[in-house]
């Protein structure tokens, strides 16, 4: 409680009802004492209306209190009352008003409604009800016509701050800013505007040096100093227009400087160095017309160039007889030229010489195969067609020899010893049934053959024997002897 209101309260114990007369003796009548009473119960309903109820109000959306029509002249009790009544309203109002910091924005109407509330609490204490009232609404009326102009003010502050901000008038901005956030703490645009007005000065300071490092031609120092004016204000646009400005003188400068390059690397054959630099020149203007154009000079050259190294390491691939690798190279080639005719030649004989390599390493890489009648055939016939190796392919001589050699070795038969019981009826699979017999030579082919003999009433036996070229094998006894 202010000492305004302190005042107000204890100048009321200087009123007296209507007919009283007042008395500070210690044996006051019994009827003073109930208007002590009286008296007490209305300081508590003051300090009840001061504290309390203004913490139950809703300061931003309660409408503001209408003042009460003075009753007419004459009636003291009746202005007494109505006194009191807009007392209440006008402490209601600025209990909310205070609230809202109006202390710090709502002048001259606050300080005007403190005056008219100070003179009405003369006149009350002095019983002049009526002069009481008027005052009373007077003051009120500030406070009601503070309230409605709270908008007013705030957009009134804003304007005249951003007028300030543009101008570059700190101090003024800051000012206007700061009373916009005593109206509205959290206002977004007084927020902002205030970080912007803070930082106006040191933005300023960047500026100045960003444009002396312009007049000394110094342009990344520019650069530098105006990103450091955008950092503290991004929406400083002098800042801004000035870093995109000086961004670009730099990068026509670093362009021409790359292109340069590049074209004297391409006229001396320097792919790799045009390569570079045409890349850094188009990182700084992507889609270039010049760019574009260096661009397809460079891939012809490495066209061309590719090309040349292709045919070479295919020709290295063919003289190693490495088949598949030369097929791989002549693909490439020709994905860089499909007409180029080297590239399509080779790989047709590099194909047809990888295929033959293939049949002959099928049978190479696993010789059992031949000890059967259709590959033994199949091998023959291969090498009926290969015939001879060219003298510049060792590798496939080399292969035509050691299937020649397998192919006479699998056709020369060996010479195989069975035993048996003469009761036993013995099988080799893919040969034939040779009956029952004690003892008998045959003259088999290399390979894997399976003997099977069979004995009423006894266990079949079933024996595998394996012949290579070379081979001696033992005899091979075939009985029945197991009883079922």
């Amino acid at each position: 409680m202010d000492a305004r209101r302190q005042s107000r309260v204890t100048d009321t114990t200087a009123l007296q009802p209507p007919g009283r007369t007042h008395t500070a003796t210690a044996g006051a009548p019994e009827s003073n004492r109930w208007w002590w009473i009286a008296l007490a119960a209305l300081l508590l309903l003051g300090l009840a209306v001061i504290f309390a109820l203004p913490r139950l109000m809703v300061p931003v959306h309660e409408a503001t209190v209408p003042a009460q029509p003075l009753p007419p002249a004459g009636d003291a009790g009746d202005m007494r009352d109505t006194a009191q009544q807009t007392l209440q309203t006008y402490l209601q109002l600025r209990a909310r008003l205070e609230l809202d910091n109006a202390g710090a924005w709502g002048e001259p109407d606050w300080s005007e409604a403190a005056a008219r509330t100070s003179a009405a609490d003369r006149y009350f204490a002095q019983r002049q009800f009526a002069a009481a009232a008027r005052d009373y609404q007077a003051a009120l009326d500030h406070l009601q016509q503070l309230e409605a102009n709270r908008e007013v003010i705030l957009a009134t502050a804003l304007e005249a701050a951003a007028r300030a901000l543009t101008a570059n008038d700190v101090d003024t901005a800051i000012a206007q800013f700061e009373a916009a956030l005593a109206i509205e703490a959290e206002h977004p645009d007084a927020t902002r505007g205030l970080t912007q007005a803070s930082s106006r000065r040191a933005v300023l300071e960047q500026m100045n040096r960003a444009q002396a490092a312009e007049t000394n031609s110094d342009l990344e120092a520019a650069v530098s100093a105006y990103q450091q004016a955008v950092q503290l204000d991004a929406a400083f646009e002098p800042a801004r227009e000035a870093l995109q400005r000086v961004t670009g003188q730099i990068n026509a400068r670093d362009f021409t400087a790359a292109m340069t390059r590049a074209l004297a690397a391409l006229d001396s054959g320097q792919t790799g160095a045009a390569g570079k630099a045409l890349a850094e020149a188009e990182r700084l203007q992507p889609g270039n017309t010049a760019v574009r154009d260096a661009r397809t000079r460079l891939r012809e050259m490495r066209a061309q160039a590719g090309l040349n190294r292709l045919r070479r390491q295919a020709s290295g691939k063919v003289a190693a007889e490495d088949w598949q690798a030369a097929i791989e190279l002549y693909r490439k080639a020709l994905a860089i030229d499909p007409s180029a005719g080297f590239a399509s030649e080779g790989q047709r004989r590099a194909g047809e010489r990888s295929t033959l390599h293939a049949q002959f390493d099928h049978y190479l890489d696993t010789p059992a195969r031949i000890y059967s009648p259709a590959p033994l055939a199949n091998a023959e016939q291969l090498l009926a067609a290969a015939s001879e190796a060219p003298p510049d392919e060792p590798r496939l001589a080399g292969k035509i020899s050691a299937l020649r050699e397998l192919v006479t070795g699998a056709s020369v038969p060996m010479t195989v010893t069975l035993n048996s019981d003469g009761v036993t009826s013995v099988v080799i699979h893919r040969v034939g049934r040779l009956g029952q017999f004690n003892s008998r030579q045959l003259e088999l082919l290399p390979g894997d053959y399976t003997i099977v003999g069979k004995r009423p009433g006894h266990r079949d036996v079933r024996k595998v024997i394996t012949l290579r070229p070379g081979m001696s094998p033992p005899p091979l006894v075939v009985r029945c002897e197991e009883k079922i």
